[in-house]
């Protein structure tokens, strides 16, 4: 029922409250009748089909809502797994440049050191260094390959595996990076017994 029809009822009854001759209301009948008008309006399909519709719109509002959240918690989870793997895959290139182009600038030296006359120190620590950059070059092509192993461990749902592998493929690229800086450091204290530095 309508406010308006609530306002209605009550006119009706105090005209006919008036015709009947009453010229006052008791608060008592008024209230006595108030009481009845508000059990009649609870029973009323009007307030409540109001009521579902407020919670129906509210149910979809809430709805709509996390929708929206799960969807922008989707989006950003997406886009960090591509950040990690595209981090990933630079760390692995860079890790097989830097101990590929090491170990082939030492060929290229080593072949002149060799027209020269060297002690066999040095050409043994060159070639020790060049030994070790290539460990380096095969501990990142071992994470290149180990890699898919991981990836493939996550999409069976093999959480722990594919997180063991991940872990494997870190300390193997890190591994990479230790054989390049000491193949560096034998190398360049070769390079200074050489030269007389």
């Amino acid at each position: 029922m309508k406010a308006s029809e609530v306002l209605k009822e009550i006119r009706q009854v105090l005209s006919k409250t008036k015709e009947q001759g009453h010229s006052t209301v008791s608060i008592e009948a008024m209230e006595n009748y108030l009481t009845l008008f508000d059990k009649d309006i609870e029973n009323d399909t009007y307030y409540m089909s109001l009521n579902q519709a407020a919670e129906l719109a509210k149910f979809n509002a809430e709805n709509d809502r996390n929708i929206a959240q799960a969807n922008n918690q989707t989006a950003h989870s997406l886009e960090m797994f591509r950040s990690v793997i595209t981090a990933g895959q630079s760390a692995l290139k860079s890790s097989m440049v830097v101990n590929g182009g090491a170990a082939v600038a030492l060929l290229a030296f080593t072949g002149k050191v060799w027209e020269t006359q060297t002690s066999e120190a040095v050409a043994g620590s060159l070639t020790s260094s060049i030994f070790i950059f290539c460990l380096g070059v095969l501990c990142a092509a071992l994470a290149a390959g180990t890699t898919y192993l991981s990836q493939l461990a996550f999409a069976s749902d093999w959480v722990k595996v594919g997180h063991l592998i991940n872990f494997f493929n870190i300390v193997v690229v890190l591994s990479s990076y230790g054989f390049f800086g000491f193949g560096a450091f034998i190398a360049a204290n070769s390079l200074g017994a050489h030269f007389g530095l």
